[in-house]
């Protein structure tokens, strides 16, 4: 991690707050994104279980990083890792 991010993670890794500069907050998620896989398709379920590893609120980071382009997903609520996030 960066100190320009560093500052919203506690020494465990988990998400103390989601930053509201988008250049930061993007910087945060893709920190999120990178512990998932490009080659995989996550049932929400399964990405949710991720995302709780670093925040209680998984439909906001969600929602955050499709906003964003990180994350992609289905009608099916089946993410994936964009292509070039």
């Amino acid at each position: 991690m960066s100190d320009q991010i560093d500052q919203f993670f506690r020494p465990d890794g988990t998400l103390i707050s989601i930053p509201v500069k988008p250049a930061k907050k993007i910087a945060v998620l893709k920190v999120i994104a990178s512990k998932l896989s490009p080659d995989t398709r996550y049932p929400e379920k399964e990405l949710n279980a991720i995302i709780a590893n670093f925040h209680d609120d998984t439909a906001a980071i969600r929602r955050h990083m499709i906003e964003f382009g990180i994350l992609e997903r289905d009608g099916l609520s089946v993410y994936w890792v964009a292509v070039n996030p």
